[in-house]
């Protein structure tokens, strides 16, 4: 369903700023991940936190160290992401986005802090310990922007605007790419603190920009502030939509469409009724985000251009690579309001699965020609192109778009935990993979590809242009990929569809029966 006319007419610069604005916590994370590496191998950093070797007269991390300096940083994002749901539903958006921000500034002074005077003299648990705080509010990032984001867009735009986080997390990279390179030969220790200190900037720009955004509407409300939901609404809503009272006739259709589910729910209801479903799917799709070979594909592609004749490029290809990694976000943040949320993550597995397949198959050749060379090389950038159009980012929109109100914020919360540990297991167990079956390692990642498409197809209903409100119909039935679905909304839950910008006469797919939906979906659910 493409976005008509009238939809564009609820777009407001307070809405676009309130979106837009707290992604530079995306950024922190894509800054932090894209500089990490840049920090490991800088010489300062090297002859301060390294061991001495005398045979090679140079200062040197080992493994081990190296190692834990990687993952155990995941604890702390483990920890954000877990504590993230409850904080949200206990003291609101806006809160955790000033208290994420406390928690980056401790954990980069106590990172730079960490410095010893002289060589050999850092103190590397400090530093481990800073690298677990920062992550701590990585973790509460990806929750709470996405979360606060797709409470408050109107559905048309939903899919564009949480799947920008992967615009943004990949321009920190690429951000990080240009400061690494720029402090990349000093010796002393200002060259990485410099590369850990610019982090400061993002946490600060988050505290300014909280200070001007609303609160969400659908939080108040879950806080039976209804007043403040409607003075939050109207901030971000055009003009005439608060001078007609249509902002007051939208809550009042959330409250009705919610009923007794408008306040938060315990664990417990994730896991009940309708609620294991939507759980499950967000589960599945953040496992895919890891499994799908990105961590692979990352991790060999600098070892096979310094192993294949690439040596002069092996630093310069996977900075094209980054670059085309941010370009195909944006066709991505189109496609999957244009095309739905289905088919823009069928694509992508589909184009996935080819590439990685590609990479199996050509890289098992025992003598490569240099155009298999050449071939292996392109196919590194495409899947990245691929992965970003839609595998990296559409599990965030779902994990905020699919549960229901009651347990939004706690579904993220588990759904973005289990990426975590997710991540964690990839990263460890890649290395030994790579070391046994090298490029056979994509026939493994390409079959879960695979299995992607074949479940996005089989289990993942379309939740294009629905209000959260809708979606809680799309779910109280059974999806069958074969037929269309006989979807029943009540009059609210049809309501707030049309106040947020999207006429339900453009839906065809689904026969609507507002007689016999109010007991039947909540028996569903519930």
């Amino acid at each position: 369903m493409a976005t008509s006319p009238s939809a564009w007419s609820v777009v407001t610069p307070m809405l676009l700023f309130s979106c837009f604005c707290l992604l530079v916590g995306d950024m922190l994370f894509g800054y932090d991940t894209g500089s990490f590496g840049g920090i490991l191998a800088n010489p300062g950093f090297v002859r301060q936190f390294g061991v001495y070797h005398s045979l090679t007269d140079k200062y040197a991390i080992d493994s081990l160290h190296t190692s834990l300096l990687s993952s155990l940083a995941f604890i702390g994002k483990f920890v954000g992401c877990l504590v993230a749901g409850p904080a949200i539903e206990w003291f609101g958006h806006r809160a955790v986005f000033f208290g994420l921000s406390a928690v980056s500034f401790a954990g980069i002074i106590i990172e730079i802090t960490a410095a010893g005077t002289d060589a050999g003299s850092g103190r590397f648990a400090q530093f481990i310990v800073g690298r677990i705080i920062v992550y701590i509010s990585v973790g509460l990032v990806e929750v709470d922007v996405t979360t606060y984001q797709s409470e408050i867009v109107p559905a048309p735009f939903r899919g564009l605007v949480v799947v920008s986080l992967q615009l943004f997390l990949n321009a920190g990279s690429v951000i990080a790419t240009g400061v690494n390179k720029a402090f990349s030969t000093r010796t002393d220790g200002l060259g990485w603190k410099a590369v850990t200190g610019i982090q400061f900037i993002f946490p600060v720009l988050i505290i300014f920009f909280t200070l001007f955004i609303p609160s969400s509407p659908r939080w108040l409300l879950s806080k039976d502030r209804d007043h403040e939901a409607i003075t939050a609404l109207r901030r971000i809503r055009p003009k005439d939509d608060g001078s007609d009272d249509k902002c007051a006739a939208e809550i009042q259709a959330i409250k009705e469409a919610l009923q007794e589910q408008v306040h938060k729910a315990p664990w417990l209801d994730l896991v009940r009724g309708a609620n294991l479903r939507r759980t499950a799917l967000v589960i599945v799709y953040y496992f895919f985000q890891q499994t799908t070979g990105q961590a692979f594909v990352s991790t060999y592609q600098i070892t096979f251009y310094k192993t294949n004749g690439y040596s002069d490029q092996a630093f310069t290809y996977p900075v094209i690579n980054s670059c085309l990694s941010f370009l195909s976000v944006i066709p991505g943040m189109y496609l999957v309001d244009k095309l739905g949320r289905r088919y823009s993550l069928m694509i992508t597995y589909f184009f996935q699965a080819f590439w990685i397949y590609l990479l199996a198959g050509l890289g098992g050749m025992n003598h490569k020609s240099a155009t298999a060379k050449n071939t292996i090389v392109a196919a590194f950038m495409l899947y990245a192109f691929s992965y970003n159009m839609g595998g990296a980012s559409i599990p965030y929109l779902l994990g905020s778009e699919i549960p229901n109100a009651a347990v939004r914020e706690k579904t993220q919360a588990l759904g973005t935990s289990w990426n975590v540990v997710w991540a964690f297991v990839t990263n460890f167990v890649i290395p030994y993979m790579i070391n046994n079956i090298h490029f056979g390692v994509g026939w493994v990642f390409g079959s879960i590809s695979v299995l992607a498409f074949i479940f996005t197809f089989l289990f993942l209903p379309e939740t294009k242009g629905r209000a959260l409100e809708e979606i809680d119909a799309i779910f109280a039935v059974p999806f069958n990929p074969f037929r269309p679905a006989e979807i029943h909304y009540t009059d609210a839950e049809r309501r707030i569809g049309q106040l947020e910008g999207e006429k339900a006469a453009a839906v065809t797919s689904v026969s609507e029966n507002i007689d016999n939906f109010t007991h039947q979906g909540q028996k569903d659910d519930f």
